[in-house]
């Protein structure tokens, strides 16, 4: 009897044992292929984001290559409105310089006193001219300085991404050629089948041992 009993406990020791080793197995296997299935997703991701890299970087670039060539053009243009308005600074100092001649007496006559006043709003006009021009060549100024730290920003965020690509391992305008991240869940998971094999080997051998204890004993014939 006392045989039996032992049996009997020998056999409920090892269908717990598989109850859970199964438990753990199940368990930690689906918890590896979650872990798998969020590496492959975050492969995916990574892989997407590195090919954004190269174009955006690249689009940047030619951005502030843009801005740099608004900045040159925007000088060329603010030089010309200086050159403009010095000349129409000069231009109405002559007309005043003509303006001037309305005074001009010849035996009590002023030949010149009809065009006077056309060459005073002239010149007038031309200085007014110059003024705008001076202002418009100052304005211009402030627009190449914002134009050249806009273009210096852009190369900057260009080099970023670079730098980006290049710490995510892969070289600008090629794919990343890594290993695939579900390699070392499946040997996790080989590693982790063995175990539990390993482990239930115990098991059965209790419940073997437990039944052969526990079955009653045929007399002999």
């Amino acid at each position: 009897m006392e045989r039996r009993r032992l049996g009997m406990g020998l056999i409920a020791f090892g269908v717990a044992g598989l109850v859970l080793i199964g438990s753990a197995g199940a368990l930690l296997l689906a918890s590896l292929s979650a872990v798998g299935d969020a590496a492959t997703g975050f492969e995916r991701q990574r892989t997407q984001l590195v090919e954004m890299l190269g174009p955006a970087s690249a689009a940047l670039d030619r951005a502030a290559s843009s801005a740099s060539n608004a900045g040159a053009s925007l000088a060329e243009t603010r030089e010309s409105a200086a050159q403009a308005a010095t000349l129409m600074t000069r231009l109405s100092d002559s007309f005043d310089s003509l303006a001037a001649l309305g005074s001009f007496d010849i035996l009590g006559a002023r030949p010149f006193a009809a065009i006077s006043g056309q060459f005073s709003q002239v010149a007038a006009d031309s200085r007014t001219l110059s003024a705008d021009l001076a202002r418009t060549a100052a304005s211009m100024d402030t627009n190449i300085t914002d134009s050249a730290a806009v273009a210096a920003d852009l190369r900057a965020l260009a080099d970023q991404l670079d730098e980006l690509d290049t710490s995510l391992g892969a070289s600008p305008g090629s794919a990343p050629a890594t290993a695939s991240p579900g390699l070392p869940i499946d040997l996790a998971k080989a590693v982790l089948v063995g175990l539990l094999l390993w482990l239930a080997v115990p098991a059965i051998a209790s419940i073997w041992i437990g039944w052969r204890w526990y079955r009653p004993v045929r007399p002999r014939g």
